[in-house]
């Protein structure tokens, strides 16, 4: 589930340098649109999920320099951190640069902490700064619900699944090679 918000500045409050919407340069602020979407995993005590932040720039002009921050709680641990951004103290940054027309994907593999409680929910923030002292041009957040360790989910930790398939694997072709053998003793009696 992916939520977004993306915000063009619409009046002389939001665009404190007073310079219309349509202005060339520096003035003028593209329309950008933000959203953080989580994946799929269960978000278990101990279990790593991914958090996937697009920057979408819906506006003829290139995206450049700006700074994508988000928030991490204390339940999140960030783990890895893509695409050059730095992580600290719960906060990763991005330095931005998106063409015109296109959007950028940034990832953050997690860990939500052993502490973290099941249905506990667990909120991400990310925001886009075309200019550092500017307001964020867009913002945009996604819920993490903690889950609760099930059997099943905590024999996984422990067994590979690759170990799996090739035993299922190597079974099936037993079981084969026995239905073969039967049916042949079967034909050699007729």
């Amino acid at each position: 589930m992916a939520v977004g918000l993306a915000v063009a500045p619409a009046s002389a409050e939001e665009n404190p340098r007073g310079l219309p919407e349509d202005a060339p340069g520096e003035g003028h602020m593209p329309l950008v649109g933000l959203s953080v979407a989580v994946g799929d995993d269960p978000a278990n005590p101990g279990r790593e999920i991914t958090l996937r932040t697009t920057v979408a720039n819906s506006d003829s002009d290139r995206v450049r320099g700006a700074l994508l921050a988000q928030h991490f709680p204390e339940a999140l641990e960030i783990l890895e951190v893509d695409n050059g951004g730095a992580a600290d103290q719960g906060i990763v940054n991005w330095r931005v640069d998106v063409p015109a027309g296109e959007n950028v994907v940034y990832t953050v593999r997690a860990r939500v902490v052993e502490g973290a409680a099941p249905e506990e929910r667990v909120m991400s923030t990310a925001c886009l700064l075309l200019d550092r002292d500017a307001d964020p041009a867009a913002c945009a957040s996604n819920t993490v619900v903690v889950t609760e360790a099930t059997m099943m989910s905590r024999v996984s930790e422990f067994v590979d699944p690759e170990w799996v398939l090739r035993s299922a694997g190597a079974a099936l072709a037993v079981g084969l090679v026995w239905l073969l053998w039967r049916q042949r003793g079967v034909l050699r009696r007729r």
